[in-house]
């Protein structure tokens, strides 16, 4: 991976306890790969090259089959839009409010299924986001306080009345997907930054722990060049700032024209004579042989 720095590993891999669970249990996986007949990986070729190429040097044959939320579209007679992979009951009733917002104006804010954060940090995000004066669909988990419960000032309330909406959790692709969102503030876990990616959106990111660091740092350089970083101690001033930049600003209108490069190329990918759609086909081909 080409300008990595040591803060951009995986939590994961950045522990000095040799005893470590996750360490050892991902030092077993690898082992594991070793013996695969087959591996498959949600990316697709061009978006991490440099990373697959170096993979298939080392292991069994790799297939690039994503992203596979586009993948799925092309299934004929698709029976898998009935399945759902989310952890949280989804509230679909922000769509109708998305409905009445203007094209991309409003911030989307996703922390995902499990990442937490202090009752400091929470209280930066929520002025961070009055004060940037755009409209936003904020949602919160009840467990995303770490050891307490969401508590939200009634002055951020009031200050936020008729443009922000907060809800306990949404469907995310259909949310992303919609003509009123601008911008993704997220923690940059692999499955928001690739339905991003394939629905054009631009991010700001705030990774929290496992490989959310490595996504933040392809996003937010040349290597992909559609996001923005927060820093860990977050501040209510740059969350402002970053928001304001995402939605109006140059470098804004540079990452959108980029996201919008990417989609195209995934949606391409994953259509008939897409590399993604052949290497799923190949690899089926495998599963039956054996």
């Amino acid at each position: 991976m080409k300008n990595i720095r040591l803060r951009d590993l995986p939590t994961f891999v950045r522990t000095t306890d040799p005893n470590d669970i996750m360490l050892n249990y991902l030092i077993g996986q690898i082992e594991r790969t070793k013996r695969a007949s087959a591996i498959i990986i949600n990316t697709f070729d061009e978006l991490e090259s440099d990373a697959l190429n170096a993979l298939s040097s080392m292991f069994p044959p790799i297939y690039s089959i994503g992203p596979l939320n586009l993948l799925v579209n092309h299934i004929p007679e698709n029976k898998l839009v009935s399945f759902n992979s989310s952890f949280w009951k989804e509230d679909k009733e922000c769509l109708q409010w998305l409905d009445s917002k203007e094209a991309r104006s409003v911030v989307y804010v996703n922390y995902g299924s499990v990442t937490v954060m202090t009752a400091e940090q929470l209280l930066e995000f929520a002025w961070g986001l009055a004060n940037s004066k755009r409209p936003f669909l904020w949602v919160i988990r009840p467990d995303l306080v770490n050891g307490s419960s969401v508590i939200l000032s009634p002055e951020f309330i009031n200050e936020t009345k008729g443009r922000g909406l907060i809800a306990g959790w949404c469907p995310q692709e259909q949310v992303i997907n919609h003509p009123a969102i601008g911008g993704f503030l997220t923690h940059c876990g692999w499955n928001s930054t690739i339905e991003s990616i394939s629905a054009g959106v631009p991010m700001v990111c705030w990774p929290f722990f496992a490989e959310q660091q490595t996504n933040c740092r392809y996003a937010c350089t040349d290597q992909w060049g559609i996001g923005m970083e927060i820093d860990t101690d977050v501040k209510r001033e740059e969350v402002e700032k970053l928001l304001n930049e995402l939605m109006e600003g140059e470098k804004g209108k540079k990452m959108k024209q980029k996201v919008m490069e990417w989609k195209k190329r995934a949606q391409e990918i994953t259509g008939p004579n897409g590399s993604s759609c052949l290497n799923m086909d190949q690899f089926v081909k495998t599963l039956l042989l054996n």
